[in-house]
């Protein structure tokens, strides 16, 4: 403004500059960064702004940076771009880093802005994992071991950076489910290890498929991975072969080599290749086997009679071993060598030889014992017989089964009969012969000479009687029982009869009634004695009742006098004074007594006989050896004068039972008379019992044991009192009383008594009961040693006290030859229990008054038979009833049966039922007989030659194996003739059939296991009308095939198969069978059960009519194995044989034409 205030208007002109335009992108400045993805070419837009009015136009350019050349931009508008996309895996900048360096510039043509822009480029997935392991790609094969869960590793790589996490899993295949895989390793497993042998994939191959990925979370790779699973040797062979285990027993019959074939086999998969080998056993060096085929032998054939074994007992050990090559088993075999008859026996006797000669005195019938030998082990049972022989004097000749030659008749020297030689001339010509059975004999001439003797006959010796009977002596329970007595005087005599004979009595009455005496002969009377009250019952023959035939009075008998004690210590004889009426001393002549026993008075005549002179018999005490055990009977024979001066005797059966030091001391069910010993004694007495003594019983140490008297429990049960001579006497009832001799009842309590212990009874040696003797056990009897039973004709005895015994230990109870052996019980529900010892002989066991329970060995070896008769209990039998014994064994009663019976050359016979499905073995030429219902399983033995006989067919529900040539079938029940229908129906299987026959009233069915043919049953012409046997030769069959594939199947006979065309499969069964392939094109036939043992007979293959010889045979004629089968190749036809080895197939097995 003026001065004065005068506004005053001035226009001002501004000129403009250039100013430099501003780069404003990516945050301006001189420097920038940017990311940029991999593989896209976009980086980024440069922009800048310039102030200059008017508006300037910018460009833009690249000027610098150190990958400049990689870049390029628009200049109007600043797109910045890559030339070429970059790839974060290969960087291309200068620094390698991925980061690429440019300097942009903005420019108004005049003035510029420039910027250093460092571009990041960052990674991207885009890379698929790639499966490497196991050869990568779509599938792979990998093979595993079976047993091991560890399968692979799955690798994948991915060419995505940074390193990309990768992940494993499963997503399919058949058997997916049957793995697992660890995600973060790929750690690829079985969830359970497999089994070769049992495969468990979808296509049961051992092939198991599954499918594993690879994944980094967004793309992926799949692997299809066959695993196959490969077998290992992981399982040991086991041999099966003679039943298998590590032990096992065979038979073998002497003087042949074959031992049995050892078999084995292997889990393994594939089959292994097993080997055979020896490795051991005391007698290894004996043998040798087949590698191949296991087939084990002797090197040499053994001799029974000659065993060359370590045992010498002809047991011959070895042990062989199955391997694979790694794994092995063994199994130690015991081969029992078993005899057979192969030497005749020969006789020893008079001298041996064809001829003898024997001296004999007339008016005796005995001549001689013929006795022979048989090398033979074990040893035969020989028998002896009178050859019927023209021209000799056999008919006056008798020999027992033993060998004991006797005249039948005396001879008198004045009026000789002989016929042998030169007749009347006192020489008897007699043929002998021994016989073992089985074929073996030998004979002998003997010329008996008989002596004139001078006979001046002079009787001045008075007769004796001997007492037996039936259960005589025992308490029977309950009443009436009955008894047969046997009045058995040593010379003829006259006078006796029943008034003569006095029995037991209770309260003054007889415990028995008489009935049916008889005469037998002149020295022989029996009777029935019917028992009418409870209590043992003895019988007594008064003296002087009867004569001989010259007069002289008889002594008085007795049933039996029954001493027990202890050995080596006096045992008291218990002979009573015989009469009130006596004049000095009474004579007591003993006689049978063995060599080492002593008595406490008297002279020891030195030939088995003493001499007492007492005035007291009832104070004699006999002591024997230490070592004895057993009972026997002592003879002795009483004689005294009368008070009138007449003679008089008494004979007494003095029965001595004598038990080892240490055990307990056993009454009979009798009177009987026991004596303690100076050690702890304890005396047993089990119901039923008599009135009994015991003598030296010791009150500071013995004790009595009372076994099963009802209502006696404890020492209150029981009364005890003196009697008038002030002897304690124990009383259970009127007639079952214990009189303890000298000893007070004050001084017993309940201490002395025990009620119902099981004694024991230990023996490791003989326990010897003599002939005619009888001695009483019960409870526990561990027997490894002996029990004997001698009878050589009288009964000798063995009773089994209520509640019974049990026999262990693995000992023996042998019977003499005898049928006069007895073991019987004291009541009829006493209970003998064999667990493991061998009863063995000839006799009775049970008597009708016994149960028995078996399961041990009971063997009837014996000329006589066993006789089990159990009354109406079952006989109960889980071991071993055999018989080899011409006498047999025969069971009464019925029999339950889960073990085995044996009729091994001996005949056993059961006539009650038999139950309980055991097994049955018949060998050699014995009979096994069923009286009644059976269920048993039978089996002929090889080489038999027996029978089986069924009295009651009907009843027959077992079955019957190895029923050949030779052996028999009786049918008891069924009549054979005209009308008889015999079938035989096979079964589907071949392995066996019904066998039916139909008489029109009886209709008898019989299962038969083995191949047979309805031709091969007939009945047998030669047998006793109700026999059925096999002919094989009728049982030869021709078969025939035709154009198809045909299944043919023979049977027990020598068969011809003509299997035609086709594919057939043929079973040649048994017997020598030919196998005919007589065309080209017959094709690929099978044969099953194909025998190439040439001994006794093979089966053959002929192939003549192919016009095959034995000079073409090599060049037409493949044979090879295949597996366990023989491939026999002719052109293009094969024939295989199944189960057989190769090795054994040459020209021997073919009929080849000329």
């Amino acid at each position: 403004s003026s001065a004065d205030g005068t506004l005053t208007s001035v226009t001002v002109h501004i000129a403009g500059s250039n100013d430099s335009p501003t780069i404003t992108s990516n945050g301006g400045g001189a420097t920038a960064s940017i990311n940029v993805a991999e593989n896209t070419t976009a980086i980024t837009t440069v922009a800048a702004t310039d102030v200059d009015l008017p508006a300037q136009t910018l460009g833009y350019s690249i000027v610098g940076g150190a990958d400049a050349a990689k870049f390029s931009i628009v200049s109007g508008t600043g797109v910045l771009s890559f030339i070429s996309a970059p790839n974060f895996e290969a960087p291309t900048d200068s620094g390698a880093n991925n980061v690429y360096d440019v300097i942009v510039r903005a420019s108004d043509g005049t003035l510029f802005d420039d910027q250093a822009i460092a571009v990041t480029v960052t990674g991207v997935n885009d890379n698929s994992p790639v499966i490497s392991s196991n050869g990568g790609g779509a599938t792979a094969s990998v093979n595993v071991a079976e047993n091991t869960t560890a399968v692979t590793t799955v690798v994948a790589t991915d060419a995505d950076l940074p390193a990309q996490t990768l992940s494993y899993n499963i997503v399919g295949g058949a058997d997916a489910a049957k793995f697992s895989i660890v995600s973060g390793t790929g750690v690829l497993s079985f969830i359970s290890a497999p089994n070769f042998e049992a495969p468990t994939d979808s296509g049961a191959n051992n092939v198991y498929d599954v499918i594993v990925r690879a994944s980094d979370g967004t793309l992926f790779d799949d692997q299809a991975i066959a695993v196959t699973v490969t077998g290992v040797n992981d399982n040991s062979p086991v041999i099966s072969s003679n039943g298998g285990g590590a032990t096992a027993s065979v038979n073998v019959a002497e003087n042949t080599t074959a031992v049995t074939t050892v078999a084995a086999t292997d889990a393994d998969l594939p089959a292994q290749t097993l080997g055979y080998s020896i490795v051991g056993g005391a007698d290894a060096a004996k043998f040798s086997i087949v590698s191949g085929t296991g087939v084990l032998s002797f090197i040499s054939a053994p001799n029974f009679e000659a065993p060359t074994d370590s045992g010498a007992n002809n047991v011959y050990d070895v042990i062989v071993r199955a391997s694979d090559g790694t794994l092995f088993d063994d199994q130690a075999i015991a081969v029992t060598v078993t005899g057979v008859n192969d030497n005749s026996p020969v006789i020893s006797s008079n001298g041996g030889g064809a001829t003898a000669s024997v001296n004999v005195a007339e008016n005796t019938t005995a001549v001689t014992t013929v006795v022979a030998t048989d090398a033979d082990l074990p040893a035969q049972t020989l028998s002896y017989s009178i050859l019927n022989t023209a021209g000799t004097d056999f008919s006056k000749f008798s020999i027992s089964s033993s060998g004991v030659l006797t005249f039948n008749s005396a001879p008198d020297y004045e009026n000789p009969q002989d016929i042998g030689g030169t007749d009347g001339d006192n020489a008897y010509v007699v043929d002998v012969q021994v016989a073992d059975g089985n074929g073996g004999t030998d004979t002998q001439t003997i010329t008996v000479n008989v002596q004139n003797v001078v006979e001046t006959p002079v009787d001045t010796v008075a007769p004796t009687v001997t007492v037996t009977g039936t259960a005589l002596g025992t308490a029977i329970d309950p009443t009436p029982s009955t008894s047969t007595v046997t009045f058995q005087f040593s010379e003829v005599v006259s006078g006796f009869n029943l008034s003569d004979v006095t029995v037991s009595t209770t309260n003054g009455t007889p415990r028995g009634t008489w009935s049916n005496f008889t005469q037998v002969d002149g020295d022989t009377y029996t009777a029935t004695l019917t028992r009418t009250q409870n209590g043992s019952v003895k019988v007594d023959v008064a003296a002087n009742s009867y004569t001989d035939l010259a007069g002289n009075p008889g002594a008085a008998g007795s049933s039996a006098n029954l001493p027990a004690g202890v050995a080596g210590e006096p045992i008291n004889l218990a002979l009573n004074v015989p009469s009130t009426n006596i004049s000095g001393p009474i004579t007591v002549a003993i006689s049978g007594v063995p060599s080492g026993w002593t008595f406490n008075a008297g002279t020891d005549n030195g030939d088995g006989t003493w001499t007492v002179q007492t005035s007291d018999p009832g104070a004699l005490t006999v002591t024997t050896p230490s070592d004895f055990a057993g009972a026997l009977v002592l003879d002795v024979n009483m004689h005294w004068s009368n008070s009138d001066g007449s003679p008089a005797s008494a004979y007494v059966f003095n029965n001595v039972e004598v038990y080892a030091p240490g055990a307990p001391i056993f009454a009979l069910s009798a009177d009987d008379n026991l004596t303690g010993s100076s050690g702890a004694d304890t005396f047993v007495f089990a119901q039923p019992i008599g009135n009994n003594i015991i003598y030296s019983f010791d009150a500071a140490a013995d004790k009595i044991d009372l076994i099963g008297f009802t209502g006696v429990n404890d020492f209150a049960d029981v009364s005890i009192v003196n009697d008038a001579n002030g002897n304690a006497v124990l009383s259970i009832s009127a007639d079952q009383t214990i009189t303890l001799n000298g000893v007070d009842a004050a001084a017993l309590s309940g201490a002395h008594l025990l009620f119902d212990v099981d004694p024991v009874t230990t023996n490791t040696g003989t326990i010897s009961i003599a002939d005619g003797a009888i001695m009483p056990f019960g409870g526990s009897i561990d027997n490894s040693g002996t029990i004997a039973l001698g009878s050589t004709g009288r009964g000798t005895d063995l009773e089994i006290l209520f509640r019974g015994a049990t026999l262990s230990g693995g000992g023996q109870v042998v019977l003499s030859d005898s049928a006069h052996n007895v073991i019987f019980g004291g009541s009829a529900d006493t209970v003998l229990t064999n667990a493991d010892n061998t009863l063995s002989g000839a006799g009775q066991l049970g008597a009708g008054q016994m149960m028995l329970v078996n399961s041990g060995l009971i063997h009837a070896n014996g000329v006589n038979a066993l006789v089990i008769d159990t009354g109406s209990n079952a006989v109960t039998n889980n071991g071993v009833l055999q018989a080899s014994g011409s006498g047999g064994l025969v069971i009464e009663s019925a029999l339950v049966n889960s073990g085995s019976l044996w009729a091994n050359d001996g005949n056993v016979t059961v006539h009650g039922d038999a139950s309980g499905a055991g097994s049955a073995t018949i060998s050699g030429s014995a009979m096994l007989e069923f009286g009644a219902a059976s269920d048993q399983h039978v089996t002929f033995d090889s080489g038999a030659a027996g029978t089986l006989k069924l009295d009651v067919s009907t009843a027959f529900s077992g079955s019957v194996s190895g029923f050949t040539t030779g052996d028999k079938l009786d049918f008891g029940d069924v009549a054979f003739g005209a009308n008889t229908q015999i079938t035989y129906a096979a079964n589907d299987t071949g392995t066996g059939g019904m066998l039916s026959v139909n008489d029109g009233a009886h209709v008898a069915q019989v299962a038969i296991n083995g191949q047979y043919a309805a031709a091969g049953l007939q009945a047998n012409a030669e047998g006793g009308g109700s026999e059925l046997a096999y002919d094989a030769a009728a049982a030869n069959h021709t078969m025939l095939g035709g154009m198809a594939d045909d299944i043919l199947v023979g049977g027990a006979g020598d068969d011809l198969f003509f299997g035609g065309l086709g594919n057939d499969t043929l079973n040649g069964g048994f017997g020598n069978d030919t196998f005919a392939f007589a065309a080209a094109g017959f094709g690929n036939d099978s044969i099953q059960g194909f025998d190439v043992d040439p001994a006794g007979g093979q089966d053959l293959l002929n192939i003549a009519g192919l016009g095959i010889s034995s000079e073409t045979f090599a060049a037409n004629v493949s044979i090879a194995a295949d597996g366990a089968d023989t491939l026999i190749g002719i052109g293009m036809d094969s024939i295989r044989l199944v189960g057989v080895n190769s090795a054994g197939i040459d020209q021997t097995d073919f009929i080849l034409s000329a």
